[in-house]
């Protein structure tokens, strides 16, 4: 059964008169979900906001907008946000390259029709029940600074979902760690929030990590990609030349494939955090460092 609560689970089901969506709607409501329908990807926007679900489902053929395009416009908004379990309904196995562009729009996972329905039951409960359990642990939480950076708190709650996320899409997932150093630190740390924050992805989460360090969880990044993240900051750091030539240190760890090497957020985060604090500590010629 989905978790109780002072009512019962919400799913949206975006989706033309369908079989797959059809059946999706009588599992739900066998299982105690209260559902809402619509028809178009606009009418999934606007529904979005005024049912507050749990769970949004989009069919990947969707009129009026492209699926993906609604996810993207939804993850965008802060009413939904990235902590919204956004799922895509196929009747085809995707190939990979679509498991990565759906990953890059924020969708959680792919749901192929016909599927296995106690299966697919337990999947929503569980859904349902880390929405929640991620509603409660940011009440009386900042999850974000005045920059708009995630705190401490709230980059670990992304990092949860991202890698939820990554491990559903059998896709790579890196987390970099980036300091500035100079002895102009207030301007440098200004310098590289706004860097990350003028070049990140949507599907990225930034934060901070200590007093002048950050952190980005990179979901469909591998260790190269990780490696080619930090470089870029670290031109644009050289570029902007900050008082006294303020230099970059960063450190990263990284899975190819968080389906096959599963890895705990707690601990992606920890070894990045690690690593960079191991280049600080070493020559400037050792400015990046994976976890070792």
């Amino acid at each position: 059964m989905p978790p109780t609560s002072d009512h019962p689970p919400r799913i949206l089901i975006a989706s033309l008169h369908t079989a797959a969506a059809l059946e999706l709607q009588q599992l739900a409501e066998r299982r105690g979900f209260a559902v809402r329908r619509v028809y178009s990807g606009l009418q999934a926007l606007e529904q979005s906001f005024a049912f507050a679900p749990d769970v949004i489902v989009l069919d990947e053929a969707l009129p009026e907008m492209d699926s993906l395009d609604a996810s993207r416009t939804l993850r965008d908004d802060n009413r939904i946000g990235g902590g919204i379990p956004i799922l895509l309904l196929t009747a085809r196995r995707p190939s990979p390259p679509e498991h990565h562009v759906a990953l890059r729009a924020g969708i959680w996972e792919y749901v192929t029709h016909p599927f296995q329905q106690e299966e697919l039951a337990a999947k929503l409960a569980s859904y349902v029940l880390l929405r929640r359990e991620a509603s409660r642990s940011r009440n009386g939480h900042t999850l974000a600074d005045a920059s708009g950076l995630y705190t401490v708190h709230g980059l670990a709650l992304r990092a949860q979902e991202l890698t939820l996320q990554a491990f559903h899409h059998a896709a790579p997932l890196a987390c970099i760690a980036l300091a500035p150093v100079t002895s102009d630190s207030g301007k440098a740390v200004e310098l590289v929030a706004k860097i990350l924050r003028d070049t990140a992805r949507r599907s990225d989460a930034i934060g901070r990590v200590g007093p002048a360090e950050f952190a980005v969880v990179a979901p469909g990044t591998d260790g190269v990609g990780a490696v080619l993240l930090a470089e870029r900051v670290a031109r644009a750091v050289h570029a902007a030349r900050v008082t006294d030539g303020a230099g970059l240190r960063a450190g990263y760890d990284a899975v190819a494939n968080a389906r096959y090497t599963p890895i705990e957020p707690k601990n992606l985060l920890g070894r990045a955090t690690s690593a960079l604090r191991a280049a600080k500590a070493g020559p400037a010629t050792g400015w990046i460092r994976a976890f070792q």
